[in-house]
């Protein structure tokens, strides 16, 4: 069975701003991607949350964000994100450093935005102009920036 994957805000909103969140969705062969409670209540202070309830694939699960240890650091959606993750043996999609390296050490497996770009052009799931265009929707609609050094390796 495939595992669950998970969406914290910045992965899940910067795919919204693309239009291509089914990619995750797809590549991971899953049927749903789960987005936590807190991570939509983020979301609706911003005009993506009438994207996202169009999605019907999407699926809401609430989560008791806990705060103790080094999850106090954390928003109260990276918190619900790593919750979700660790009760479903789940994928999480972040690109929050601090909430990556907090649930890695909780033992969630947990990956950013170039990772998962990288593992589409290795898989060959993404072909070059598709990773091209990808990355440059994401610097025009998301302001996402990659460091040189990944962006040479994911163009090459």
């Amino acid at each position: 069975m495939t595992r669950a994957v998970i969406l914290d805000t910045d992965f899940l909103s910067a795919f919204l701003k693309i239009g291509r969140l089914e990619l995750v969705r797809d590549f991971y062969g899953v049927e749903t991607l789960i987005v936590p409670a807190a991570v939509v209540a983020e979301l609706s202070r911003t005009p993506l949350l009438d994207d996202l309830a169009r999605i019907a694939w999407i699926r809401i699960e609430a989560a008791e964000a806990g705060s103790s240890g080094e999850l106090h650091k954390l928003g109260r959606g990276e918190r619900e994100a790593i919750a979700l993750a660790r009760r479903q043996e789940s994928l999480l999609l972040s690109n929050d450093n601090l909430a990556r390296q907090a649930a890695g050490r909780l033992g969630v497996e947990a990956i950013d935005i170039p990772a998962f770009l990288l593992s589409c052009k290795l898989t060959g799931f993404l072909d070059a102009e598709g990773l091209q265009k990808i990355v440059r929707d994401l610097r025009e609609k998301d302001h996402y920036g990659f460091r040189k050094e990944i962006l040479d390796r994911l163009l090459a």
